[in-house]
């Protein structure tokens, strides 16, 4: 996970505190970022991990942490504020294990302007991705975000939030990963290509025949 958020930076898909990661362990307990760290220096050891004391409360401690009382103290314990849009989408999705949030330029922007990207230009996307959906806007950090997604949750796995950025779900964080980064990837292609008179479609023919080739891998561990 501290490998994913440095790969995000460096690569330009979020700055500084921005986005979020989770991943949901074979025993329902979740790994999460913490809250408005900078992602270019999160170490393993800052991954919080979820417990729960004995009436069921839940609270979370560094992994780092060998001493449990600290849980939900101080703010190194604060999981990131768009937790609740992750546990949407876990809820939503028995075959999710991974969630990845992030701001990358290109498909943001397309989002600001309530643009999602078409699934007949590029052959990449439907197949590694499926289809994407523009999510309509709701404020980030709250319980609204995971309702506004809950249409999408069941046939989608990448979501283009509006005026916010990109969430991604995945069977691992790898699948989560690398379909935020193909959402990107596209996006920056397909507003090259506008500027440049517009993508050439595909045929529908086509279209259709690269979106049957698209399939949820199965459910698998968080590696």
């Amino acid at each position: 996970m501290a490998a994913a958020c440095r790969r995000l930076h460096g690569r330009g898909l979020l700055a500084g505190g921005e986005g979020n990661i989770s991943v949901r362990l074979p025993d329902g307990a979740l790994l999460v970022t913490p809250s408005g760290m900078d992602k270019a220096t999160l170490m393993p050891g800052d991954i919080l991990l979820q417990r729960r004391h004995a009436d069921g409360t839940e609270y979370f401690i560094p992994v780092a942490n060998g001493d449990e009382r600290a849980g939900g103290g101080d703010i190194g314990a604060r999981p990131s504020s768009e937790l609740g849009m992750h546990r949407a989408c876990y809820a939503a999705r028995a075959d999710v294990h991974a969630v990845v949030h992030a701001h990358p330029p290109a498909a943001t922007a397309l989002a600001t302007v309530g643009q999602t990207l078409p699934a007949d230009v590029l052959p990449e996307l439907p197949v590694v991705v499926g289809p994407v959906a523009l999510v309509p806007y709701a404020r980030p950090g709250t319980p609204a975000l995971g309702l506004a997604m809950a249409p999408y949750l069941g046939t989608h796995s990448a979501f283009l939030l509006a005026n916010h950025g990109v969430t991604t779900v995945g069977a691992t964080l790898g699948d989560a990963l690398t379909r935020l980064e193909t959402v990107e990837q596209a996006a920056r292609i397909f507003v090259i290509a506008s500027l440049l008179g517009g993508a050439v479609r595909l045929p529908a023919a086509e279209a259709s025949a690269l979106a049957a080739l698209f399939r949820q891998p199965a459910a698998a561990p968080y590696v």
